[in-house]
């Protein structure tokens, strides 16, 4: 065998269960440090709660006197049609799926069955799929010629909304100099902080606010925890660390630095401080028609082809949750 020929194409019910949900659930999209919203009724309302401050009132013997509900906060994300297309040459596409079958220990080789290279196939379409959407909810722009731009990301939406006069956004700009201090990173996550609305502060105790960064503010930030004169530093020097906090808050590396390097339009450097729970990305299959996935080969071309048709976007909904600071060249 040299080339896989089966045909497969998931829509309704499977499309969700076997493609998407296992994708946009779990702990994969919380390490993303956003909500992920998937096949919300659309359409996709992005909702935040704030509970009343004092609702403690003087007993009376009789009668009702309710008083504020909690405010209620919301924001229709706008959903984009997105199609998502790859093509292998089948001597290409039968490796990397046998690559990714006899990584497992329960296979076997002699005898491989459709459904094993089913879940193989899949699994390598998911992957991709599930970095592009990530990609372009950070820095998609629909107004770029070409690259991330199938739908608005958070970037590009939190600089447009900030340059607004007397936006609510706390937002921030150095040079990128900036990041060659030694402590740079320590810093700049304590100036996020301490400029951050005191609503955004508030939230802190229930235990959702992150730091969102790109991945030289992370490095900076490791390293100037490894300048500590503690046996613990001394370890992490030497084991390496699963994750990075400050005052108890998730530092969370983005992981952009390939994608802001190809696009002038952005800064190449950011870091945003945030309740979790005010970035939303959605991501839709079940209300629009045309929604599917299909592999199949062409046997003209000799190539394996993969498409996905569906519907993606995301939104943040509180501009007073945002503590947020970018980075430019000084010649810019």
């Amino acid at each position: 065998m040299s080339k896989i020929e089966q045909a497969k194409s998931y829509s309704g019910k499977e499309l969700e269960t076997i493609f998407f949900r296992p994708m946009l659930t779990g702990p994969d999209a919380e390490a993303l440090g956003i909500r992920v919203l998937y096949n919300m009724p659309v359409p996709t309302t992005l909702n935040f709660w704030r509970r009343s401050n004092d609702i403690l009132q003087k007993y009376t013997a009789a009668g009702w006197s309710g008083g504020a509900p909690a405010d209620k906060f919301q924001k229709t994300i706008e959903l984009s049609k997105v199609k998502a297309e790859v093509g292998y040459s089948a001597a290409d596409y039968f490796t990397m799926v046998f690559e990714l079958i006899s990584n497992r220990s329960d296979v076997n080789l002699d005898d491989l069955s459709g459904t094993e290279l089913e879940q193989a196939e899949t699994a390598l379409f998911k992957q991709a799929i599930a970095e592009s959407i990530r990609a372009t909810m950070w820095l998609g722009d629909t107004s770029r010629e070409s690259g991330l731009n199938t739908f608005n990301g958070f970037i590009p939406r939190i600089l447009a909304d900030a340059a607004i006069p007397d936006a609510e956004i706390v937002s921030s700009t150095y040079d990128q100099t900036f990041l060659d201090e030694a402590d740079a990173g320590e810093t700049l996550l304590k100036k996020l902080w301490d400029d951050a609305p005191v609503i955004l502060k508030e939230f802190k105790s229930q235990g959702e606010l992150v730091y969102l960064v790109t991945s030289d503010i992370y490095s900076k930030y490791e390293d100037a925890l490894d300048r500590a004169t503690l046996e613990s530093a001394y370890q992490a020097r030497q084991n390496g660390r699963e994750s990075l906090s400050y005052r108890g808050i998730p530092v969370i590396d983005v992981q952009l630095s390939s994608y802001l390097a190809s696009l002038s339009d952005l800064p190449k450097s950011f870091a945003l401080l945030t309740d979790r729970r005010n970035l939303a990305l959605a991501v839709n299959t079940a209300d629009f028609p045309g929604t599917e996935v299909r592999m199949w080969y062409n046997p003209d071309l000799m190539e394996n082809r993969q498409r996905a048709i569906f519907m993606a976007g995301c939104d943040y909904l509180l501009p007073e949750l945002l503590s947020f600071a970018s980075f430019k060249d000084a010649t810019e």
